[in-house]
C-alpha cells in the first residue's frame, strides 16, 4: 500500500520543482556554449533522465519540465518535431535510474533480483539508450558542431553560481534528516524525504529577488506549495485512476490465460523465450501503465522465463527497457500525451503540416529508432555469455 503513497510523493516533489528556477537556472549553465540543436536535444536527454528517476519516472517530470525543454530546444534552433520527441523522451529514459519507483516494486515483488542490480545494470542500459540517441540526431539532423562564445568556460562556471545555495539546502536536509530520525537516503526513503527537500528549496526560491511586489517570502512560500499541491491533487488522481484501470486489465489478462498462451510452458530454448518475451512485453507496455504491467508480469511470465534459464536480472532489465519503449509507442504512449498537453495542441499540428516523412513524424519515429535498438540490444547480447 506503501506504493501508492509514494507515487503521490513523487508527483508532488514533480510540482514543486516546477514552482522553483531551478530548471531555468541549470539551463543557464549550458547556454554560453551556444550548443546546436542536434547536441542540445544529446545534452537533455543525458540530464533530465536523473531528476525523472527522482520523480518516479512517472511522466511528471514532463508536467514540471517539459515546457521549459521544448522552448530552449525551439530557442536553439530545433525543430518542432525534435522539440517533441526529445521533451517525450526526457520523462522515460531515467526509468533505469536510481531511485525509481518502478525497480523498487519489482525488487519487492520478486525475490531473485534487488534494486542495487537493477540500478547497476540499468545505469549502463541509459547509457546505450543515450548515446544511441546521439548518434541517430546528430546523424539525421547534422550541423551537430557547438560554436561557444569567448569566453564560454568561465561564463557557464559563473551560471553555477546561482545553484550553490539550491545545492547547500538539500545537503543540509538530507544530513539533518538523518542525525535527527536515522533516516538515510536511498531509494526506499526518496519518496518521503524529496518533498521536505523541495519544501526547503522552494522557501529559498522565494527570495526578495523572485516573487511579486510587496509579497513577503512567507506568502510567497504559501502560494507556491498550495499551488504545488492542487496541481498534484489532480495529477495524482488521473495517474492512480490509470494505474487502477491497468492493474484491472492485467487481472482479466491473468484470468483468462491469453498470456500463458502465448508464452507456452513447453519451451526449453531461452533464446526463443526471449524473443516472445521481448514481443509480449513491448505489447503489454505499449496498453498498460508500467506499475501495472509489472504486477501482471510477476505473476504470469516472470517465473516460466527464468525456469527456462534466462537470468533474473536479464529479465527485469529487458522489461524496464520494453516499458520504456511502451511509454513513447502508440497506440497510448502516455509520454506523447503528457507532451501534448504541456506544449500544447498548436504545436503539435503545426509539426505535422511540411517536410518528409522522418521529419514529419520525427516525434514518433525518432524514439522508435532509438528505444527498439536499445531492447534488441539488452535483450539478445547478454545471452551470448550465458544462454549458450
Amino acid at each position: 500500500s506503501s506504493i501508492f503513497i509514494n507515487i503521490g510523493l513523487y508527483v508532488l516533489v514533480g510540482m514543486m520543482l516546477k514552482q522553483t528556477r531551478i530548471p531555468e537556472l541549470l539551463i543557464n549553465v549550458i547556454k554560453p556554449y551556444q550548443l546546436p540543436a542536434p547536441i542540445l536535444a544529446s545534452v537533455m536527454i543525458f540530464a533530465t533522465a536523473f531528476p525523472t528517476a527522482f520523480t518516479g519516472a512517472s511522466g511528471i517530470f514532463i508536467l514540471a519540465v517539459g515546457g521549459v525543454v521544448y522552448d530552449e530546444l525551439r530557442r536553439a534552433g530545433a525543430g518542432r518535431q525534435l522539440s517533441l520527441a526529445t521533451t517525450a523522451m526526457s520523462g522515460s529514459l531515467g526509468v533505469v535510474l536510481n531511485p525509481c519507483l518502478l525497480i523498487v516494486v519489482v525488487a519487492a515483488l520478486n525475490k531473485e533480483v534487488t534494486t542495487t542490480e537493477l540500478y547497476g545494470w540499468g545505469f549502463w542500459v541509459f547509457i546505450m539508450s543515450a548515446c544511441l540517441f546521439t548518434l541517430v540526431v546528430c546523424k539525421s539532423e547534422g550541423n551537430w558542431k557547438p560554436r561557444p562564445i569567448q569566453g564560454a568556460f568561465g561564463q557557464s562556471v559563473a551560471q553555477l553560481r546561482p545553484l550553490i545555495p539550491y545545492v547547500f539546502m538539500a545537503m543540509v536536509v538530507i544530513f539533518a534528516i538523518w542525525i535527527i530520525l536515522g533516516l538515510r537516503f536511498n531509494e526506499y526513503s526518496a519518496p518521503m524525504i524529496l518533498p521536505l527537500v523541495m519544501m526547503a528549496l522552494v522557501a529559498l526560491d522565494a527570495g526578495k529577488h523572485n516573487r511579486e511586489a510587496g509579497e513577503t517570502r512567507a506568502s510567497a512560500f504559501w502560494t507556491r506549495n498550495m499551488a504545488a499541491a492542487s496541481d498534484s491533487a489532480v495529477h495524482i488522481g488521473a495517474l492512480l485512476g490509470l494505474i487502477g484501470f491497468t492493474l484491472c486489465l492485467g487481472g482479466i489478462l491473468e484470468r483468462s490465460d491469453i498470456v500463458v498462451e502465448l508464452f507456452p510452458e513447453d519451451l526449453t530454448s531461452p533464446w526463443v523465450a526471449m524473443a516472445i518475451i521481448v514481443v509480449m512485453l513491448t505489447l503489454i507496455g505499449m496498453v498498460m501503465d508500467p506499475f501495472g504491467a509489472v504486477v501482471l508480469v510477476s505473476a504470469t511470465v516472470a517465473q516460466p522465463a527464468i525456469q527456462i534459464g534466462i537470468d533474473p536480472v536479464h529479465f527485469w532489465v529487458v522489461c524496464l527497457v520494453a516499458f520504456e519503449l511502451g511509454y513513447l509507442s502508440p497506440p497510448v504512449a502516455l509520454n506523447h500525451l503528457l507532451t501534448r498537453q504541456v506544449v500544447g495542441e498548436t504545436e503539435v499540428l503545426a509539426a505535422e503540416r511540411t517536410g518528409a516523412v522522418w521529419h514529419r513524424y520525427e516525434r514518433l519515429l525518432l524514439p522508435l529508432v532509438v528505444m527498439i535498438p536499445t531492447l534488441l540490444a539488452t535483450g539478445f547480447i547478454p545471452m551470448l555469455f550465458y544462454a549458450l
